[in-house]
Formats: C-alpha cells, sequence, structure tokens
C-alpha cells in the first residue's frame, strides 16, 4: 500500500471514530435526558431541564450545564468534577459528598447549599454565593474564591489550603479546626468569625478585618497580615511565631499566653491589649503603640 493510500485509511478511520464517538454521545445524552440513566460524562447539556431530578451519584464529569435549571434536583454524591455550571442555581440543593473539583461554579448561587464532605479542590468560586452553606469537612484546596459570599458558613474542619479568599465576605463564618495553611485572605471581611484551633500557617491576611475573631489556639505561625484589623480579637495561646503583623490594629485584643516570637509587630497598635505571659522571644515592637500607650523605641 502507497502512502496516498496508508493517508487516506487513517483519514477515513479518524472520521468513524468522530463519528462513532459523536453518535456515542448523543445516545448518552438522549438517554439522561429521558431519565434512561444518570450519566452523561462529558455531555453538552447546557439549558436542560433537570428539575426534580434525583441524580444521587450521577456522573457528570466535564459536562457543560450552563442554563440548566436544578428545581429541588438531588445531587448528593454527584460527580460533577470539571463540569461548567457558571451561574448554577443551587439555593438550598443537596450536594453532600459530591465531587465538583476543578468545575466551574463562577457566580453561582449555593446559599445555604448543603455541601458536605463535598470535594471543590480547584474549583472556580469566584463571585459565588454561599450565604450560610454547610462545608463541614469539605475539600476546597487551590480553590478559587475571589470575592464569594461566605456569610456564616459552616465549614468547620474545611481544607482551604492554598485557596484565593481575597475580598471574600466572611464574617461570622464558622471555621473551627478548620486549614487555611497559605490561603490568600487578602481583604477578606471576617468580622466576628470563630477560627478556634484554626491552621492559617503562611497565610496571608494583609489588610483583612477580623475585629471580634475568635482565634483561640490558632496556628498563625509565617503568617503576613499587615494592617489587619485584630481589634478585640481572642487570640489566647494563638501561635504568631514568625508572623509579619506590622500596622495590625490589636486594639484591646487578647493575646494572653500567645507565642509572638520572631514576629513582627512593627507600627502597631497594641493598646490596651493583654499581653499577658505572651513569649516575646526576638518579637519586633518597634514604632508600635504599646498596652500603656507608650510608644516603643
Amino acid at each position: 500500500m502507497d502512502r496516498r493510500s496508508t493517508a487516506l485509511v487513517m483519514t477515513l478511520a479518524t472520521v468513524m471514530t468522530c463519528v462513532a464517538s459523536a453518535t456515542a454521545a448523543a445516545q448518552d445524552r438522549d438517554a439522561f435526558l429521558t431519565g434512561q440513566s444518570i450519566k452523561c460524562p462529558g455531555c453538552d447539556l447546557s439549558g436542560a431541564n433537570l428539575d426534580r431530578r434525583d441524580l444521587t451519584g450521577a456522573d457528570l464529569s466535564g459536562a457543560n450545564l450552563r442554563g440548566a435549571t436544578f428545581s429541588r434536583t438531588i445531587l448528593r454524591g454527584a460527580n460533577l468534577a470539571g463540569a461548567d455550571l457558571a451561574g448554577a442555581p443551587f439555593k438550598r440543593h443537596d450536594l453532600a459528598g459530591a465531587n465538583l473539583s476543578g468545575a466551574n461554579l463562577e457566580g453561582a448561587t449555593l446559599h445555604r447549599a448543603i455541601l458536605r464532605g463535598a470535594n471543590l479542590s480547584g474549583a472556580n468560586l469566584s463571585g459565588a454565593n454561599l450565604n450560610a452553606a454547610v462545608l463541614t469537612s469539605a475539600n476546597l484546596k487551590r480553590a478559587k474564591l475571589s470575592q464569594a459570599l461566605l456569610f456564616q458558613i459552616e465549614a468547620g474542619g474545611a481544607d482551604f489550603t492554598g485557596a484565593d479568599l481575597s475580598a471574600a465576605l466572611m464574617a461570622s463564618a464558622r471555621l473551627i479546626v478548620a486549614k487555611l495553611d497559605g490561603a490568600d485572605l487578602t481583604f477578606a471581611d471576617l468580622w466576628e468569625a470563630r477560627l478556634t484551633n484554626a491552621s492559617l500557617r503562611g497565610a496571608t491576611l494583609t489588610d483583612a478585618n477580623l475585629h471580634g475573631a475568635t482565634l483561640l489556639r490558632a496556628d498563625l505561625s509565617g503568617a503576613t497580615a499587615e494592617r489587619a484589623n485584630m481589634i478585640r480579637t481572642n487570640m489566647r495561646t494563638a501561635n504568631l511565631s514568625g508572623a509579619v503583623l506590622r500596622g495590625a490594629d490589636f486594639f484591646q485584643a487578647d493575646l494572653v499566653d500567645a507565642d509572638l516570637s520572631r514576629a513582627d509587630l512593627g507600627s502597631s497598635r497594641l493598646a490596651a491589649a493583654k499581653l499577658f505571659n505572651t513569649n516575646q522571644t526576638d518579637t519586633r515592637f518597634e514604632g508600635a503603640i504599646m498596652p500603656d500607650n507608650s510608644v516603643h523605641p
């Protein structure tokens, strides 16, 4: 067989493979939309009506679900990895244990959604509404949550390692024992958030608002929190060793028994703060306003 014949055979084989794949995809889509199957990976389901469907354990990985409707749809344990769910209406939906890793959920509505134990690692949740959502033990490693609404979320034990939470609104969030190591919380609003026993090692909290937050026994070693609002925070026994806290406001903060070794508190405000029994080994206070209102030389 000459080269032309070989090339022709290969081209025909490729065309036949593509046709077969397209036919199989169409069959999968038809079977899914008629309720005969809950598996449709990679399908184009944009604008589809999925109302009142029980899609527990469904495989919709990589599917295009933009504009699809989900009224009273159950998605518990569904595989939505890499799916396009931008703007998805998931208010109060049950997505417990669902796999949403790498999914596009930009601008999605997840208000009061149940995401307990869900995998959202690497997902794009920028600008999404997760107010009062349940994220207990969820995996949000490296997730994009910039400017997301996270007011009053229940995220005990959740993993936000390396996540982008810049400018996220997280007032009254419950993040007890949560992991936020290396997370970007620049300009994040954590007003009265509960971070008891949380880990924020190496996190960035520059210009963040933690007014009245509870950071009891939290680990902020190596964190950067320049100009952060720490007014009236409870940081008893917290680990702030090696943290950069220049210009932060600790007015009336409780730092009793905290580890401040090697921390940089230069130009910070510590007026009326409680520093009893703190570890101040190699701590820098240059230009800081101390608890007695004196300025450190």
